[in-house]
């Protein structure tokens, strides 16, 4: 691999594992201080956080990052005034649509203790847009040291937070210091945004991508918090929340490998001219990403009853047979992300938006489909058969798009575009 190459990797290797040390560290205190339970109930009002940012974040972030490290520098400052106003647009948008569900009792996916923090969450998700979008852009314009440094500090006020909370108090201390980085944050972009944004109105690179961003955006989230809903209803918030600390868990695979794929994968494919190149960079992915995240995978597997007394702590009921469907279904999980970000590079909206209904929502369905209780490894079985449509769906939809891309032809003529090294 090129030096260059391998810096990009390192990079982005970089600005992923801060995110995870910091969510591992607030799932390590809170289930010191009230176990499992209180770590799916953080999860849960994530999720209402999630409903808002994601629909701006999972497509319209994505495309951004994508975009910025395909066009010329003096386009860049424009592309992230388009995206901050069209994202802020889109989840406030999704921020009135949940609190009217909210209000009407249609999103009801919290316990009954946190029903009185739905709609600060909500907000809060509106917040986390703007620093979202600022980190994507600093990844696409190749400077991860400073995605760190934002990384690190809106993970270390929520930590301080929660160090500081009081015993019942734990959810809303993290949730404030959440918003109030987000204000901050936000304000600060608003404000040196305003002489880059003029152009928005005659802008439009970034608007293909709010198809994806309301699929991806909405139904992920809204899936997980039912699925896990589902799962207390049937089994116990105690089995939610091992659920919970198995996702976390391999999440630190899972997280890396989604991370350079799309710091590092994702440019070079919408670099890509022409359907050989294209290929071979997915060929590439598959070699340097999934294959030793697989090997990764594995030794979790093995060494699950340690890592789950280092992540959480050594009385968990989990045992290796309950991991094994869930840590099938994250190895087809990362290699449907492959295709996936093969999609965004192509600008294949319309079939990324279909593919999101086979994965977390088609998982949340399997659950409720399922008969007598949500055990564990019954649950890892609906999460793996999920995956593995979503995987089939994602490579059929690429594979029918780069058949109608003749080769050696420059198959995404943008202005301003040019190719990654």
């Amino acid at each position: 691999m090129a030096r260059a190459g391998r810096h990009l990797l390192l990079q982005a290797l970089g600005v992923v594992l801060v995110g995870l040390i910091g969510r591992a560290l607030i799932d390590k205190l809170l289930v010191l201080r009230g176990g499992a339970e209180l770590v799916a109930h953080w999860a849960q009002l994530n999720s209402m956080i999630d409903l808002v940012a994601g629909v701006t974040l999972a497509g319209i972030g994505v495309g951004l990052t994508g975009r910025v490290a395909g066009v010329a520098p003096s386009d860049q400052r424009r592309l992230l005034g388009e995206g901050l106003r069209l994202g802020l647009a889109v989840s406030g948008a999704s921020l009135l649509v949940c609190a009217v569900l909210v209000a009407t009792g249609v999103l009801d996916i919290l316990p009954p203790s946190l029903a009185m923090l739905a709609l600060p969450a909500l907000g809060t998700g509106c917040l986390t847009v703007a620093p979202g979008l600022y980190s994507g852009w600093l990844l696409g314009r190749g400077q991860p040291g400073r995605a760190m440094v934002l990384a690190a500090i809106t993970l270390a006020v929520p930590l301080a937070a929660l160090a500081l909370a009081g015993r019942g108090d734990e959810v809303v201390f993290l949730l404030a210091a959440q918003a109030l980085v987000g204000l901050l944050l936000t304000l600060v972009l608003l404000r040196g945004a305003h002489s880059w944004t003029a152009s928005f109105a005659s802008g439009h690179e970034l608007r293909p991508f709010i198809g994806a961003s309301l699929a991806i955006g909405i139904l992920s989230p809204a899936a997980t918090a039912f699925a896990r809903q589902q799962v207390a209803a049937t089994a116990s918030w105690e089995t939610a929340g091992a659920v919970q600390a198995l996702w976390r868990s391999s999440e630190w695979i899972t997280a890396i490998a989604a991370g350079l794929l799309f710091a590092h994968f994702l440019p070079r494919m919408a670099a890509a001219t022409d359907a050989a190149n294209f290929k071979r960079e997915m060929r590439t992915a598959a070699k340097q990403v999934l294959a030793p995240a697989l090997v990764a995978l594995a030794l979790l597997w093995l060494l699950l009853p340690q890592a789950l007394a280092v992540l959480y702590r050594a009385d968990l009921p989990v045992t290796r047979i309950d991991a094994l469907p869930f840590f099938g279904g994250d190895a087809l999980r990362m290699l449907s992300w492959i295709f996936l970000f093969g999609l965004f590079a192509r600008g294949a909206g319309r079939a990324v938006t279909v593919g999101e209904f086979l994965s977390l929502p088609l998982f949340a369905l399997l659950l409720w489909l399922l008969p007598g209780p949500a055990l564990l490894f019954r649950v890892g079985l609906c999460w793996m058969f999920a995956y593995a449509a979503y995987t089939a769906f994602n490579a059929w939809a690429l594979a029918k798009n780069l058949a109608a891309m003749p080769p050696g032809s420059d198959r995404r003529p943008v202005a301003g575009s040019r190719r990654i090294a």
